[in-house]
C-alpha cells in the first residue's frame, strides 16, 4: 500500500462523509423517520433490511448513497461491477446494488467484544460443546476490487444516551473497526465468497441523540488522536448528525 493510495482512499471517505451530510435529514427528522419505517416494515420478510434502527439507517440512506459513489469511480461504472464491489450483510434484500455478503468465511477464537473477560474467554474456547468456541466475524458491509480501496464498514446508529455513556460507545465501536481491520487475509472461494482482504476499516455512525453526545465524544477528543486513527490505524471516523460542536480538523 502506497502513501498515494492511501491518500486516496482517504479522499474518497472524506467525499462521502460530506455527500452524506448533505444528503441525510437533520436528527430529530431522522428518528421520526427511523421509527415510521421500522413499524411499518415489521414482520415483512421482503423488507428485513429495514426491521431495526441500526439496519433502517444504512440499508435506506447509506448503502444505496455509496452505490452512487462507487459507480461514479471509472473502474466501477457499470452496474454489474458496483454489484460485485459492494458487500451487504443483507444483499438478498438489496440486490440491485450488492450480491454478496461481508462475512468472513473462515471462523477464528476472537470476539469483538471489547474487555471481554479472561476467564470466560478460556471457558468458552475449552468446551468442546460450545458452538459459539469459533466465531464468524461479519461486518456490515465492504468494498472490495474492482473498486481501487478496499474497505470494511462498522455501521452504528446512536438513538440516544449519556455524555458517558457515548463516550463508551464511541470506544466499543472504534474498536470493533479495528478488530475488523486486523484480521488476517482469507482468499476468495470458488463459489465467489468474497475474500477477507481490507486496508482500511471505516467506522461510520449516525448521532440522532438530542444532545449530540456521541458526536462530541469524538470531537472532544484531541486532534492528535483524532488524526491518529487514520495515520497509525487506518481507520477513518465518520460521524453524522448529532448536535456536534465545530472543531478544527
Amino acid at each position: 500500500m502506497t502513501s498515494s493510495k492511501k491518500e486516496e482512499a482517504h479522499a474518497f471517505l472524506s467525499k462521502f462523509e460530506r455527500l452524506l451530510a448533505e444528503q441525510l435529514p437533520a436528527a430529530g427528522e431522522m428518528e421520526s423517520w427511523i421509527r415510521r419505517t421500522v413499524r411499518e416494515t415489521k414482520g415483512e420478510h421482503a423488507r428485513r433490511h429495514l426491521h431495526g434502527p441500526e439496519g433502517a439507517f444504512l440499508n435506506g440512506f447509506v448503502l444505496p448513497a455509496l452505490a452512487v459513489a462507487v459507480r461514479a469511480d471509472p473502474s466501477c461504472s457499470t452496474d454489474v461491477k458496483v454489484r460485485w464491489a459492494l458487500l451487504n450483510e443483507y444483499h438478498p434484500s438489496m440486490p440491485e446494488i450488492s450480491s454478496h455478503t461481508p462475512a468472513r468465511t473462515v471462523k477464528h477464537p476472537f470476539t469483538k467484544i471489547l474487555g471481554a473477560n479472561a476467564r470466560e474467554i478460556y471457558t468458552r474456547w475449552v468446551d468442546e460443546k460450545n458452538s459459539s468456541s469459533l466465531v464468524q466475524s461479519c461486518p456490515d458491509f465492504a468494498l472490495r476490487e474492482p473498486f481501487p480501496h478496499k474497505i470494511v464498514f462498522e455501521g452504528k446508529y446512536f438513538a440516544n444516551g449519556s455524555s458517558q455513556y457515548a463516550q463508551r460507545s464511541l470506544v466499543e465501536n472504534l474498536y470493533q473497526a479495528f478488530f475488523y481491520r486486523g484480521l488476517p487475509f482469507v482468499p476468495e472461494t470458488v463459489r465467489g465468497r468474497a475474500a477477507w482482504d481490507y486496508d482500511y476499516a471505516c467506522l461510520l455512525a449516525y448521532d440522532a441523540s438530542q444532545t449530540g453526545s456521541l458526536r462530541h465524544a469524538w470531537e472532544d477528543l484531541p486532534v492528535r488522536v483524532r488524526h491518529g486513527f487514520w495515520t497509525g490505524a487506518n481507520i477513518y471516523v465518520m460521524i453524522l448528525g448529532g448536535q456536534g460542536r465545530s472543531k478544527a480538523t
